[in-house]
Protein backbone atom coordinates (compact mmCIF):
# COMPACT_ATOMS: atom_id res chain seq x y z
CA UNK A 1 0.00 0.00 0.00
CA UNK A 2 1.45 3.65 -0.75
CA UNK A 3 -0.32 6.93 -0.60
CA UNK A 4 0.22 9.02 -3.80
CA UNK A 5 1.51 12.33 -4.19
CA UNK A 6 -1.64 13.64 -3.53
CA UNK A 7 -1.63 13.17 0.10
CA UNK A 8 2.34 14.29 0.14
CA UNK A 9 1.88 17.25 -1.95
CA UNK A 10 -1.14 18.41 0.15
CA UNK A 11 0.84 18.31 3.33
CA UNK A 12 3.58 19.99 2.33
CA UNK A 13 1.36 22.50 0.63
CA UNK A 14 -0.55 23.37 3.91
CA UNK A 15 2.99 23.30 6.20
CA UNK A 16 4.01 26.24 3.83
CA UNK A 17 1.03 27.66 3.74
CA UNK A 18 1.04 27.79 7.43
CA UNK A 19 4.63 28.92 7.54
CA UNK A 20 4.40 31.76 5.09
CA UNK A 21 0.90 33.13 4.92
CA UNK A 22 0.48 37.04 6.42
CA UNK A 23 -2.48 37.96 7.49
CA UNK A 24 -2.71 40.63 4.81
CA UNK A 25 -1.02 38.49 2.29
CA UNK A 26 -2.47 34.83 0.97
CA UNK A 27 0.46 32.44 -0.47
CA UNK A 28 0.59 32.47 -4.26
CA UNK A 29 0.33 28.39 -5.45
CA UNK A 30 2.68 29.51 -7.73
CA UNK A 31 5.70 30.16 -4.87
CA UNK A 32 4.65 26.96 -3.13
CA UNK A 33 4.97 24.93 -6.25
CA UNK A 34 8.69 26.56 -7.03
CA UNK A 35 9.55 26.29 -3.10
CA UNK A 36 8.35 22.46 -2.28
CA UNK A 37 9.06 21.19 -6.15
CA UNK A 38 5.08 20.41 -6.86
CA UNK A 39 3.92 20.63 -10.82
CA UNK A 40 2.00 23.94 -10.65
CA UNK A 41 -0.67 22.45 -12.55
CA UNK A 42 -1.69 18.92 -10.42
CA UNK A 43 -1.36 21.54 -7.09
CA UNK A 44 -3.72 23.98 -8.26
CA UNK A 45 -6.18 20.61 -8.44
CA UNK A 46 -4.72 19.36 -5.14
CA UNK A 47 -5.42 23.09 -4.16
CA UNK A 48 -9.03 22.96 -5.32
CA UNK A 49 -9.96 20.16 -3.30
CA UNK A 50 -8.34 21.21 -0.05
CA UNK A 51 -10.31 24.45 -1.00
CA UNK A 52 -13.42 22.87 -1.29
CA UNK A 53 -12.94 20.72 2.09
CA UNK A 54 -12.83 23.96 3.90
CA UNK A 55 -8.93 23.44 4.76
CA UNK A 56 -8.16 26.67 2.81
CA UNK A 57 -9.96 29.47 1.16
CA UNK A 58 -8.33 31.32 -2.32
CA UNK A 59 -8.45 34.73 -2.55
CA UNK A 60 -8.22 35.36 -6.29
CA UNK A 61 -6.73 38.38 -8.46
CA UNK A 62 -3.27 39.16 -9.79
CA UNK A 63 -2.16 39.06 -6.15
CA UNK A 64 -4.32 35.90 -4.68
CA UNK A 65 -3.49 32.70 -3.40
CA UNK A 66 -4.09 31.00 -0.26
CA UNK A 67 -4.66 30.95 3.59
CA UNK A 68 -5.22 28.36 5.83
CA UNK A 69 -9.30 28.47 6.44
CA UNK A 70 -8.72 26.52 10.50
CA UNK A 71 -5.95 26.71 12.68
CA UNK A 72 -2.78 24.27 12.59
CA UNK A 73 -3.77 22.75 15.69
CA UNK A 74 -6.97 21.78 14.34
CA UNK A 75 -6.53 20.18 11.18
CA UNK A 76 -6.10 16.61 11.54
CA UNK A 77 -3.78 14.62 9.00
CA UNK A 78 -6.06 11.16 9.11
CA UNK A 79 -8.72 14.10 7.45
CA UNK A 80 -6.86 15.80 5.24
CA UNK A 81 -5.30 12.29 3.50
CA UNK A 82 -8.89 11.25 3.27
CA UNK A 83 -9.68 14.16 1.65
CA UNK A 84 -7.12 13.75 -1.07
CA UNK A 85 -7.03 9.94 -1.34
CA UNK A 86 -11.10 8.88 -0.36
CA UNK A 87 -11.88 7.03 3.22
CA UNK A 88 -8.76 4.74 3.82
CA UNK A 89 -9.53 0.73 3.89
CA UNK A 90 -7.10 -1.55 2.95
CA UNK A 91 -9.24 -3.67 1.16
CA UNK A 92 -12.27 -3.39 -0.64
CA UNK A 93 -14.32 -5.69 1.60
CA UNK A 94 -13.82 -2.87 4.81
CA UNK A 95 -16.16 -0.54 2.94
CA UNK A 96 -19.22 -1.78 1.67
CA UNK A 97 -18.22 -4.10 -1.39
CA UNK A 98 -19.28 -7.33 -0.73
CA UNK A 99 -17.16 -10.34 -1.64
CA UNK A 100 -18.54 -13.70 -1.18
CA UNK A 101 -15.84 -14.56 0.83
CA UNK A 102 -16.66 -12.28 3.85
CA UNK A 103 -18.50 -13.99 6.31
CA UNK A 104 -15.98 -16.89 6.47
CA UNK A 105 -12.36 -14.71 5.26
CA UNK A 106 -9.98 -15.71 7.84
CA UNK A 107 -7.97 -12.46 7.16
CA UNK A 108 -10.44 -10.23 7.13
CA UNK A 109 -9.69 -9.34 10.99
CA UNK A 110 -6.35 -8.68 9.85
CA UNK A 111 -7.08 -6.42 7.03
CA UNK A 112 -9.03 -4.62 9.93
CA UNK A 113 -6.76 -4.62 12.29
CA UNK A 114 -4.27 -2.66 10.09
CA UNK A 115 -6.57 -0.12 8.38
CA UNK A 116 -7.57 1.01 12.23
CA UNK A 117 -3.92 1.03 13.05
CA UNK A 118 -3.31 3.06 10.42
CA UNK A 119 -6.65 5.76 10.88
CA UNK A 120 -5.37 5.77 14.32
CA UNK A 121 -1.65 7.30 13.76
CA UNK A 122 -2.77 9.71 10.93
CA UNK A 123 -5.46 11.22 13.57
CA UNK A 124 -3.22 11.08 16.36
CA UNK A 125 -1.49 13.95 14.14
CA UNK A 126 -2.14 17.71 13.26
CA UNK A 127 -0.50 20.23 11.02
CA UNK A 128 0.35 21.48 14.20
CA UNK A 129 2.39 18.75 15.20
CA UNK A 130 4.23 19.14 11.82
CA UNK A 131 5.07 22.96 12.28
CA UNK A 132 6.70 22.08 15.41
CA UNK A 133 8.64 19.01 14.44
CA UNK A 134 9.94 21.45 11.34
CA UNK A 135 11.38 23.91 13.70
CA UNK A 136 13.31 21.40 15.64
CA UNK A 137 14.91 20.52 12.48
CA UNK A 138 15.98 23.99 12.04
Amino acid sequence: MKLSTRSRYGLRALIYIAKNQKEENPVSVRKIAEAEEIPLRYLERIMRILSQRGYVRAEVGAEGGYYLNMLPENIKILDVVEALEGRINLVDCLHGIKCKKMAYCPTRPLWMEMTKSLKETLAKYTLADFLREEEKIK
